[in-house]
């Protein structure tokens, strides 16, 4: 019992209440329900960790998990678990379906944000990553837009010692398109370096350009976005999205999304609304 807002108890006090309770055979729930003062069940879970129940206790607490009430929260659990998995489905599938083919220019800038967030931006041109789709975009994005020789390219892996190093290098070859002659020494971590425990199946692949010129270029190119966005950034895109013109296209409307998406503009030009922030964008025709 509380008076005032100030509750009377010291802590110490609701221990031995609730490692009471618990002596006596009774479940979390079950404390919970009987103490007259509010605690968190990690709480007690926590102070009664240690303590040892009869046999009998342990028996009636897993007739309680095996009855009918236990199943049903089991069940309700369940599904909504099932409940929100087809939500974030939906979710995603609708966030999926709002990204277009991509243009030229929209490959090059989000390779060139990638590369900003992830890459080395002193000595050489560097990439490290362990995720294999974050891999073969940024291959293709320095092959198509940096224009590298296949033959500058070397790669180098970060591994777990146990794991196969020949197994590995062949499974990012594959996700690279390198042959395995440009693969360099693999780096093998030893166990009880402090480093996280978590083993990466194929490891961390480090992509290494060694050209001077291109970190230049790229640290112009990020340095050439910053200025171009300090500014208002919302008023500038939205008002270079309304000044966009292709030159000798039609405007086609596309057929994958509904129409409560789309409006055509007085020039005859549909108008994309995204499901996220609810603003209009131009709908480019001329995309790859």
């Amino acid at each position: 019992m509380q008076t005032n807002g100030i509750d009377p108890l010291k802590w110490w006090q609701k221990k031995e209440q609730i490692q009471a309770l618990r002596q006596q055979g009774f479940s979390y729930r079950e404390i919970l329900d009987r103490l007259p003062f509010r605690v968190a069940k990690g709480t007690v879970s926590r102070w009664c960790k240690d303590i040892e129940l009869a046999p009998e206790h342990l028996d009636r607490l897993d007739q309680l998990k095996s009855g009918s009430w236990y199943r049903n929260r089991l069940k309700g659990s369940k599904t909504i678990q099932n409940r929100r998995a087809e939500e974030i489905g939906r979710i995603e599938e609708t966030a999926r379906r709002e990204v277009p083919r991509l243009t030229q220019k929209e490959l090059w800038l989000a390779g060139l944000m990638l590369y900003w967030a992830e890459g080395s931006k002193k000595q050489k041109v560097e990439f490290s990553n362990s995720e294999p789709k974050i891999i073969r975009f940024i291959m293709k994005w320095l092959r198509v837009f940096c224009q590298i020789p296949e033959g500058k390219i070397k790669a180098y892996l970060n591994i777990h010692s146990g794991q196969d190093d020949q197994r590995a290098k062949a499974f990012w070859a594959e996700v690279t398109g390198l042959p395995l002659s440009q693969f360099g020494k693999s780096y093998v971590k030893k166990e009880g370096t402090g480093h996280r425990k978590n083993v990466l199946y194929h490891g961390t692949i480090k992509i290494t350009i060694c050209n001077k010129n291109l970190l230049h270029t790229i640290r112009g190119w990020t340095a050439g976005f910053s200025e171009r966005t300090s500014g208002p950034l919302a008023q500038s895109v939205e008002q270079d999205t309304l000044n966009v013109k292709v030159t000798g296209s039609i405007p086609v409307r596309p057929n994958n999304l509904d129409d409560a998406n789309f409006v055509m503009d007085r020039r005859g030009e549909y108008l994309l609304r995204s499901n996220f922030s609810g603003t209009w964008r131009n709908w480019n025709t001329r995309r790859i």
